[in-house]
């Protein structure tokens, strides 16, 4: 059953003598939920996830709208990334886990997750976390060779997308915190 779809009930409204009873018609109207988000018969969730869940692997349980507890695992070896290529977010699914088929109780749609990577903060890892990780993870490509000395060197700083292309008259330029 979807949002604004209507149930019928032919004949069973009120009762007067030498009259036909009416219908009584309810139309559904679905409400906003904390977690789920439905779209046909599918849902959405999403689920934030630490740096090393999305490396080494996540768990979590989720409570579903039938309040069945759901174990959601990652499979072994598998890696979560911020994205799944040209701009678009890194989803996973479970099939037949979705809200129910009209007509067709026992088929369902899916439930779909969408992942939010969670990194750390600036300064929260020291210098032996840092040393660590760069001995376990794939090295950076090589860099261009370049001279401090004559070759400008400068830092990023974190910035909203929106900024891209406007023009900087007077304005400035508004940082992300």
């Amino acid at each position: 059953m979807r949002n604004g779809e209507k149930i019928r009930f032919r004949g069973m409204s009120d009762e007067h003598p030498n009259t036909e009873p009416g219908d009584i018609i309810f139309i559904l109207q679905e409400k906003p939920h904390a977690v789920f988000t439905r779209k046909n018969n599918d849902l959405l969730i999403r689920r934030e996830v630490t740096l090393s869940e999305a490396l080494c692997g996540y768990e979590f349980v989720l409570t579903h709208l039938d309040g069945r507890k759901l174990v959601i695992k990652s499979k072994p070896g598998e890696v979560l990334r911020p994205d799944a290529g040209q701009g678009e977010p890194f989803i996973k699914c479970v099939m037949g886990e979705g809200m129910p088929k009209a007509g067709s109780p026992f088929e369902k749609g899916r439930l779909f997750i969408y992942f939010r990577i969670m990194f750390p903060e600036p300064g929260a890892l020291g210098p032996s976390e840092l040393a660590t990780l760069k001995d376990v993870l794939p090295a950076p490509a090589p860099c261009q060779a370049y001279n401090p000395e004559v070759d400008e060197v400068v830092h990023t700083e974190v910035v909203e997308m929106s900024e891209f292309g406007k023009k900087r008259t007077g304005r400035r330029l508004r940082l992300r915190q």
